[in-house]
């Protein structure tokens, strides 16, 4: 069974150009995620596919 991802990912352009560096957010709260929480949770859905396989 897929998780659904808890993640978005933002990218701000100005005339099709990237302004600063992407961001992540929580799908719920809005709240900016921090790249070690999202590490974290990839590692995660990871070892549950392989677990499955």
């Amino acid at each position: 069974m897929e998780k659904e991802q808890q993640y978005k990912k933002l990218l701000i352009t100005v005339n099709d150009k990237p302004v600063g560096r992407e961001i992540w957010i929580d799908k719920i709260t809005y709240a900016p995620v921090g790249i070690g929480e999202r590490n974290v949770e990839s590692a995660e859905v990871n070892a549950e596919a392989a677990a499955v396989s």
